[in-house]
């Protein structure tokens, strides 16, 4: 509480504090005057409904006067109803009074009011109109009339009063409430004039104390935002401004002490981000770890850094090297002894990172580091599917050791290795896969194309041969003619079995080659066919298949789908590579799912290392383009 007190938060607080009582004062008298102004409306109002009512009432009672005092002197019953009308209504006029009336001594009033007009009515009237019906005369005696108008002179006597009494309190209380109003006027000038007084002194409190150093800090703040992180506030302020400008150099030095490293995280993410960006890129592993090695050698301002594969024989491979360079150094691709007390062979021992700042004790097993003069080395091991398989290390010549946190930092370029490896093993699987799947495809197609021929479709030319004998030896007649017609149904199923068999696997492909295989295609194919074939020589057999098979599956999307009329093909060689061009002027729009043909010959490329792109804008034709790395098809052979 005594620091609250003396800081500038207490202050504050305590300058609030009177604002807020000033104000709240203030407000409180005027809610006194608006409650007196509304207590005084209510007031009128009621007071106004008391006058209507004791008016009303009066009325009333002069009805029933004038009724009675009517039928007296002409004795016509016409008058009585008025006065019969009157005397029903008084009771709920009556009742309309006592309600508004809350003042006990104007409720007295009103029920003596009520009292004095229900025995007027009762006492005097009723039986004075009784006997008017009996005795006329009688009824108009001097004694009976001086009678009802004593009573009722006595009735508007009372009824004046109250009304007297209900104009006096409703002046009283608009009286008080212009009073009250007059003091709300009053305290409201005075409340204003000492809020903008103390307001006045406030705002000058908080310009001096508060607005100048923020307006400080916000200058520090745009020169170290400009780069100035030298800038620094003078600590003069009071309670937590203190507390803030000490924060802001604290902030600076700490910014300034910091800017190195984020500097160097900065790098390493960059880096890191190339690297995923080869990774991303297929390229070669050679070339990701020569990258790795060499991103890490700069951030961290080693002398040397080296990938090492872990054998199984307890030797290291050297797959990257980076840095230093001289006789000592082992060439990328060569194996090395890795000691007993090196950081590869600690991560070899642990599967841990691991650290090591002096190689001045070191055995005649770690030879290798002190040639190279190194002082501090780290190193951190890559796994690969949960399996070690090497690791990767750093190490400096120069007094100053690596970075403390080196070893764990390596671990953001370890994953990336890590992937890099495991994706080119994958992509080296796939292809396997791919090729494996093809090959046997080719197999089973050449087999049954082999079945076929040696098997049901020699049988059936035989059949075909033994049924033409036997035609030749029937006479001409009716059974001749059957005999006939069956033997030429078995040769249009040899013609269907031998197109089905070149369809399988077309043997003229295996014989002849490439070359005659596509122009024996084009001469079957049902749109015209332009041949441009640049390769004469036999290629091996995986590739032939695949760019014949490109060719035919490119013909037959032409007529069936494309509605073409000319189709152009192309195959050349370069840069050891076949490429297989296949164009129609068809309708396009084709594509490679929905279970096309395509995407069959783009497995069969792809296992061979190859590339499939198809080319069909809606419109415009469709382009089938095929490169086959012939290397890749003489290691299938």
């Amino acid at each position: 509480m005594v620091r609250l007190r003396q800081g500038l938060t207490g202050r504050l607080v305590a300058a609030s504090c009177v604002l807020a009582v000033l104000l709240g004062s203030v407000f409180a008298v005027l809610l006194l005057a608006v409650a007196d102004q509304r207590d005084a409306a209510a007031l009128s109002r009621r007071s106004e409904q008391i006058l209507t009512t004791t008016s009303r009432m009066h009325t009333l009672v002069l009805d029933v006067e004038n009724g009675q005092r009517g039928y007296l002197l002409t004795g016509d019953r016409r008058f009585l109803q008025p006065w019969s009308a009157a005397q029903a209504q008084i009771p709920r006029v009556g009742a309309r009074l006592t309600d508004l009336i809350v003042s006990p001594a104007r409720e007295r009033m009103a029920r003596e009011i009520l009292d004095s007009v229900h025995s007027y009515v009762r006492d005097y009237s009723v039986p004075l109109v009784a006997l008017a019906g009996r005795d006329p005369k009688a009824a108009r005696s001097l004694s009976l009339t001086l009678e009802g108008k004593r009573r009722a002179d006595e009735i508007r006597a009372q009824i004046d009063r109250l009304s007297a009494s209900a104009r006096a309190a409703g002046i009283a209380r608009q009286e008080q409430a212009a009073a009250a109003a007059h003091r709300a006027e009053v305290a409201a000038f005075a409340g204003m004039a000492g809020s903008a007084l103390m307001v006045a002194l406030l705002a000058s409190y908080l310009a001096r104390s508060i607005a100048r150093p923020v307006r400080r800090a916000a200058m520090m703040a745009g020169e170290l935002a400009s780069g100035d992180l030298g800038a620094r506030l003078p600590e003069t302020g009071v309670g937590e401004i203190r507390t803030l400008e000490h924060s802001f150099n604290t902030m600076g030095e700490s910014l300034e002490r910091n800017r190195d490293e984020l500097a160097k995280l900065v790098d390493e993410q960059t880096a890191l981000r190339r690297l995923s960006t080869l990774v991303a890129r297929s390229v070669p592993p050679a070339t990701t770890f020569a990258a790795v090695t060499e991103e890490i050698g700069e951030l961290f301002e080693a002398d040397g850094t080296a990938m090492l594969r872990y054998e199984s024989d307890g030797t290291a491979t050297a797959v990257a090297l980076w840095g230093q360079t001289d006789a000592s150094v082992p060439e990328v691709g060569s194996r090395m002894d890795l000691g007993e007390r090196t950081v590869p062979a600690q991560v070899r021992r642990t599967g841990r990172p691991a650290r090591r700042d002096s190689y001045a004790d070191s055995t005649d097993g770690d030879r290798g580091p002190r040639e190279l003069a190194v002082r501090s080395a780290v190193a951190a091991p890559i796994e690969v599917e949960g399996r070690l398989w090497g690791a990767l290390t750093a190490f400096s010549t120069k007094d100053r050791p690596l970075p403390r946190d080196a070893d764990a930092r390596f671990a953001d370029f370890t994953e990336v290795v890590a992937l890099a490896i495991a994706n080119a093993q994958a992509r080296s699987d796939l292809a396997a896969s791919r090729a494996r799947v093809v090959a046997a495809t080719d197999r089973a197609r050449r087999r049954i194309e082999r079945d076929l021929h040696d098997g049901a479709q020699q049988r059936l030319v035989s059949l075909l041969l033994d049924l033409r004998g036997i035609e030749a030896d029937i006479p001409e007649s009716r059974v001749r003619a059957e005999v006939a017609e069956v033997a030429t149904g078995l040769t249009e199923a040899v013609e269907e079995l031998r197109e089905v068999a070149r369809g399988i696997h077309p043997a003229i492909l295996s014989e002849a080659g490439l070359a005659p295989a596509l122009k024996a295609l084009a001469r079957r194919s049902a749109v015209p066919v332009e041949l441009g074939l640049g390769v004469k020589t036999r290629l091996p057999q995986p590739i032939e298949v695949a760019a014949y098979y490109v060719v035919a599956e490119a013909l037959t999307n032409a007529a069936k789908h494309a509605q073409a009329s000319h189709v152009e093909v192309t195959m050349f060689e370069r840069e050891g590579r076949v490429c297989v061009d296949v164009r129609d002027d068809g309708v396009g729009g084709a594509g490679s799912g929905d279970g096309s043909g395509l995407v069959g010959l783009a497995d069969r490329v792809e296992a061979l290392g190859g590339v499939l792109k198809v080319t069909s804008p809606a419109g415009r034709g469709t382009r089938i383009h095929a490169e086959l790395p012939v290397s890749a098809g003489q290691a299938m052979s």
